[in-house]
């Protein structure tokens, strides 16, 4: 799974699918869902400015590749390096998800680096 992220600059995603499927979830300003959909080897869709979009490859593999419509793009994700979460305080977190300090903690040190997931070997 590819971490859910976004343009911060306005940026259109025309991403296409060389190889593999999986699903593509995009998301709009408004919290909303705006597309769920299975996408497979050939399939190209298109990520509005400021929508949240996370892809997740099917056990043998998903294989994109995304051309921006922006020179210089500024993305972030979710998680990892550039999480967005990082910029919240531990009671911001704590109140916005309604858990303890122990939880929030728990949350917040968990994906650090990476803005890939990977399965446990045992799913």
């Amino acid at each position: 799974m590819c971490s859910p992220g976004f343009s911060c600059d306005s940026a259109l995603q025309v991403t296409y699918i060389v190889r593999g499927s999986g699903r593509a979830q995009v998301v709009g300003v408004d919290g909303k869902r705006v597309l769920e959909t299975t996408v497979k080897a050939g399939n190209l869709f298109i990520v509005p400015r400021f929508f949240v979009v996370s892809k997740i490859a099917d056990p043998d593999g998903l294989e994109w590749f995304s051309i921006i419509t922006t020179p210089n793009p500024v993305f972030t994700h979710l998680a990892g390096r550039t999480s967005v979460w990082k910029a919240l305080s531990p009671q911001v977190l704590q109140a916005s998800f309604n858990v303890s300090r122990e939880v929030e903690e728990k949350f917040s040190s968990k994906r650090n680096a990476e803005e890939i997931f990977f399965p446990p070997p045992h799913c």
